[in-house]
């Protein structure tokens, strides 16, 4: 947690860990992991920045956007997302579920300039509950683009929430998105309290996320307020990122522009729906890469996995004091 004028500071560099290979782990397929802190990838110009495969070795342009790597974005025009069957006390399924529809909607609702027609994506959750709250992506078997609240947290103590995107590198195609939700802070629904930050904005601002847009710095010198949905820090109190911006709607017509062509609709995720973990699942997260011991003798699927999210400005009596949400 940063002190009002200190800036918080991307992942620290350097940390590297090698996990043993896991029983029964293919050795055609290697996964690298990587939590990426985009607050660093942001220049001075209003300009909305795209995910690339690049992670944290980007060269920037004069807006702050990385220049290497293919950019994140799906193939599907149809996706899908689960909730989590768990929950918490103090926001109900039903207001997380009520939360997460007006959310993904605000993205795929709008109208682009291209005759006013939508983007060439939508985001529903059409498969019910998930069992399965980890955050995993099984590459020989079914997935769910999990949202889950949690009661226990492993990131940082003062992210709201984590968004883990797991794609090819080679390509950038997304496979899989899982979005965690720190349950521990004061998050609420409306009625919002001046006090809580607002579960909708939170999960409007991890959507555009989940579709492979990066930062926007447009709000940024008013600590976000009046910006775009993207913007690197969030108010307590406030509901203004439930709001898209046109910085943020510029982005998501660039990414998936109405005239796209796209596959025929299927909303199963890669490899199927299952409400259930994986056996043998790849899982990442937390300011790390993660490389298989073992070579991998086809390199024919190489995925990585970033975490991303913004930072939450929460004010008290005598000291401002900035949140993370990552």
């Amino acid at each position: 947690m940063t002190a009002s004028g200190e800036r918080p500071r991307s992942c620290p560099g350097g940390n590297v860990e090698r996990p043993r290979a896991r029983r029964g782990a293919r050795a055609a397929l290697s996964l690298a992991t990587f939590a990426l802190c985009l607050f660093g990838m942001l220049g001075s110009a209003s300009a909305f920045c795209r995910s690339k495969t690049c992670g944290r070795d980007c060269t920037e342009d004069e807006n702050g956007c990385p220049v290497e790597g293919e950019p994140l974005a799906w193939a599907s025009s149809c996706l899908s997302y689960t909730i989590q069957r768990d929950g918490l006390p103090s926001i109900s399924h039903d207001e997380l579920s009520a939360a997460a529809d007006a959310a993904f909607r605000a993205w795929d609702e709008l109208g682009c300039a291209s005759g006013q027609a939508p983007p060439s994506v939508s985001v529903r959750d059409v498969f019910g509950a998930s069992a399965c709250g980890r955050v995993e992506y099984n590459a020989n078997q079914a997935n769910a683009n999990v949202i889950v609240l949690r009661d226990s947290w492993e990131h940082a103590r003062n992210a709201l929430a984590v968004t883990t995107v797991s794609f090819g590198v080679k390509t950038g195609e997304i496979y899989d998105a899982d979005m965690e939700i720190n349950g521990l802070l004061p998050i609420g629904a409306k009625p919002l309290a001046t006090h809580e930050f607002d579960l909708q904005s939170i999960i409007t601002h991890e959507a555009g996320h989940f579709l492979g847009i990066a930062h926007s710095n447009k709000g940024e010198a008013d600590d976000c307020r009046n910006g775009a949905t993207m913007c690197s820090r969030a108010q307590p109190g406030l509901d203004d990122f439930r709001t898209l911006d046109e910085d943020d709607v510029a982005a998501v017509c660039t990414i998936y522009p109405p005239e796209r062509a796209v596959p025929a609709c299927d909303r199963a995720p890669r490899r199927g729906f299952s409400p259930e973990c994986g056996l043998d699942p790849m899982t990442g997260g937390g300011c790390s890469m993660t490389v298989s011991p073992r070579p991998s003798s086809s390199p024919a699927i190489t995925a990585l996995v970033l975490g991303f999210g913004i930072w939450a400005s929460r004010a008290r009596r005598v000291v401002a004091r900035r949140q993370k949400l990552k």
